[in-house]
């Protein structure tokens, strides 16, 4: 996949997103999911909600159980169809509280205010106001919901089979909150790629099958990715690392739901898993 392709097919997608998802994506993702990926309480792309109102989801050990998860196997994927308004949506409250997760924010700047409600308004002027000019309003909502949709399961399903599923691992740290751990290694761990081979899913999933090469080196432009994951595959193999892979997105996918009916129907807790 050569640069300009990756531009063509995915710049229209993150004209899109990357305003409307602007601190979840910009500020919280890179400063915390990418150094912490999978630790519980510092990676905000995992966190779950705790107190009286529990998550609609388990996928940490860490998390009460309770017998509604036991077929969150069926009804999560189902509910992962609302994840891009939730992320819309999602950026109001972060800037109220200036945090997300674990993460805080700086307050931002003026020109940051400004894309952010640039954004919004772009959002809605194209997305309603302009079709309402042409098609009916029942026709516009039924083809935004249609898109909604789509977007919310390309979210979904590309980043949960990455890290929330049967092979990743979930480092915890120590009593002093230290990780025990060599920064790469635990990427490695904590990643699991598919389908690596195929010039479908690695231009479809914007080069975000090769999860690992992605987390080593984010600052590499995607269209490199499969000349590098080879290199990654076989240094893992020579230093003893486990590498988490799978040859198929449908394997990817069994594996995410594999792991939610696991903690759906283990009424186990991280304390009881390590006596």
């Amino acid at each position: 996949m050569e640069p300009e392709v990756a531009v063509s097919l995915f710049l229209p997608a993150r004209l899109r997103a990357s305003p409307l998802l602007f601190c979840k994506l910009s500020a919280t993702h890179v400063l915390g999911h990418h150094p912490y990926t999978n630790i519980d309480g510092a990676d905000p792309d995992i966190f779950t909600a705790a107190g009286e109102v529990a998550d609609i989801r388990r996928i940490k050990w860490s998390q009460k159980w309770l017998s509604r998860y036991f077929y969150q196997h069926v009804y999560v994927p189902i509910l992962y169809c609302f994840l891009g308004i939730k992320s819309r949506l999602q950026d109001f409250g972060i800037l109220y509280h200036m945090k997300n997760s674990a993460v805080r924010l700086n307050r931002p700047s003026a020109s940051q205010w400004a894309v952010f409600v640039a954004g919004k308004c772009i959002h809605v002027t194209y997305r309603f106001i302009i079709p309402a000019f042409f098609i009916p309003w029942y026709l516009n909502l039924a083809l935004n919901a249609i898109g909604e949709i789509c977007l919310s399961y390309w979210l979904a399903l590309i980043f949960q089979t990455s890290h929330v599923n049967t092979e990743a691992e979930w480092p915890k740290p120590d009593e002093d909150n230290v990780i025990h751990g060599d920064w790469a290694e635990l990427q490695v761990a904590t990643t699991q790629d598919y389908a690596t081979d195929s010039w479908f899913w690695t231009v479809f999933t914007g080069a975000l099958n090769h999860q690992t090469t992605h987390h080593l080196f984010p600052g590499v432009i995607q269209s490199h990715y499969r000349k590098i994951t080879p290199i990654v595959r076989q240094t893992c193999e020579e230093f003893g690392v486990q590498y988490h892979y799978v040859e198929t997105m449908t394997e990817a996918l069994l594996c995410h739901v594999n792991h939610l009916k696991k903690l759906g129907q283990s009424a186990e807790n991280s304390e009881q898993k390590t006596k």
